[in-house]
């Protein structure tokens, strides 16, 4: 599926994260809509400029358990460009994501990724394939009998040969001090928080300068001061850019960094097209799964109600 060029008449649809306080979007007479129709204008002029797609998935279906999970899937993930996938609890987003970064094999179809099937490449092809893109794991995905730094620098050493061990190391140092990664390294992912690993899961990501990024929920367990720090991280990849394609329900991922949405249903896509249209569209269904996505937390991020604020307009600018 290509993005969508249809223009629709605007009208209001959603988003929201991380609780502020006491300031609920209720105390400001704000609704979901509103904050939907207030993304898509802070996005109207974020989209990429239109060339081969960094991912390509063609006619995807895959079954598990006798459950298909991803039906029919046709997409095109635009390159330096930030696409966030969302959709109800089910329906099948870490699927698609992980089908799309060449992780699970669908029943049907194929899929490309940097003009390479995986599938199909020889194994000199999928390291270097391997070597371009790293991936953010829901549930960090590290090694538990290995220390944080052999987990961050096993995968790079594997994939990176032409880096340096001093490299590698100092760019570990350099990111693990951005970040706020724990940093005593010679501890195990047990004697750590969830947030802790999921940071380590982050710098793990990117240690070894992908030019394709795939996250899934990678702000989840972490605080905010730190989702802070990775959010100003990804956005400094995306000005590199690196293409970007998440799963995520954090409202200031979308409202700062996505381009393109994706929105899932039941294994199948049911609309994708720029933030601006997706966030306009008249279609009921895309404006309930989205306002039922952006809101399961009670409040909204104070930043992204600034976006209805006419005296600030902060991401219009």
């Amino acid at each position: 599926m290509e993005p969508d060029d249809r223009s629709d008449e605007p009208e209001n649809t959603t988003d929201p994260h991380r609780g502020y306080g006491d300031r609920g979007y209720g105390d400001r007479g704000y609704d979901a809509e509103d904050l939907l129709a207030a993304l898509g204008d802070a996005a109207e002029d974020r989209a990429g400029e239109t060339e081969p797609p960094a991912c390509r998935l063609v006619e995807i279906s895959l079954t598990v358990n006798g459950d298909e999970i991803l039906q029919d899937v046709k997409l095109d993930i635009p390159a330096h460009a930030c696409t966030v996938i969302m959709g109800p609890s089910g329906s099948g987003k870490s699927t698609l994501l992980k089908t799309a970064a060449g992780l699970l094999v669908p029943d049907t179809g194929y899929v490309e990724i940097l003009g390479t099937n995986p599938n199909h490449a020889t194994d000199r092809e999928l390291e270097r394939l391997r070597a371009r893109n790293g991936f953010v794991f829901q549930d960090d995905a590290l090694w538990q009998n290995l220390s944080l730094l052999q987990n961050l620098t096993l995968p790079v050493r594997y994939h990176r040969h032409d880096l340096a061990s001093d490299s590698v190391t100092e760019r570990i140092n350099g990111l693990v001090g951005e970040l706020g990664a724990p940093r005593r390294l010679e501890l195990r992912p047990a004697n750590v928080s969830a947030g802790e690993r999921k940071i380590i899961s982050f710098v793990r990501a990117i240690v070894g300068d992908p030019e394709l990024l795939f996250l899934d929920e990678p702000t989840t367990s972490v605080d905010g001061e730190h989702a802070d720090l990775m959010i100003r991280k990804l956005r400094e990849l995306k000005e590199r850019n690196v293409t970007l394609v998440a799963v995520t329900h954090n409202a200031r991922i979308a409202s700062q960094l996505a381009d393109y949405v994706v929105v899932l249903k039941a294994g199948r896509i049911l609309r994708f097209g720029s933030l601006h249209e997706i966030s306009r569209s008249n279609e009921p269904e895309v404006g309930r799964i989205l306002t039922d996505v952006l809101s399961e937390t009670a409040t909204y991020d104070g930043d992204i109600l600034e976006l209805l604020d006419p005296e600030t307009n902060t991401y219009l600018t």
